[in-house]
């Protein structure tokens, strides 16, 4: 006479399923730990990105309003901002003397702060278009395109 019951082969399965489902428990908040770690490694302290918000042109001088759009703080090891920290380019000539001057003297160009770069321009007509190109501190480059105002 047969026995009732369970057979062996339907025992494996229901054990195999089970172990799986432990796996996917098991792994699964590991995972998102591990994958999330690695996600915030590139803003934390990551590179930051500028945006040239205005130029003006008055007395052979440009003046040009940069933002840090974030996510990170851009600092010098100087302490302080310095012509050497900026290359301005106009129309591909350098300008002379780019002259920062931030908001706040800490050193420092957090996130949403706009620094105000003043440099000499001795080339073409300043009253027509041109294209700006900046290059700051932390690899960081901005290119804003000049329209003169309406006279």
């Amino acid at each position: 006479m047969m026995r009732a019951g369970i057979s062996r082969v339907v025992v494996e399965i229901i054990i195999l399923v089970i172990a799986v489902a432990l796996a996917l428990l098991i792994f699964s908040p590991i995972s998102g730990y591990i994958f999330g770690s690695l996600g915030r490694t590139s803003t934390v302290g990551g590179a930051s990105q500028i945006q040239v918000l205005n130029a003006r042109y008055s007395n052979q001088q440009f003046t040009i309003y940069v933002k840090n759009l974030g996510p990170g703080t851009i600092a010098t090891p100087s302490g302080s901002f310095t012509t050497n920290d900026f290359k301005v380019y106009v129309d591909g000539t350098e300008c002379n003397s780019p002259s920062p001057t931030e908001e706040t003297t800490d050193g420092r160009w957090d996130k949403d702060e706009v620094i105000t770069i003043t440099c000499g321009y001795t080339g073409t007509d300043g009253n027509r278009q041109h294209n700006i190109v900046l290059y700051g501190p932390g690899n960081t480059q901005a290119q804003y395109l000049y329209y003169p105002p309406p006279s």
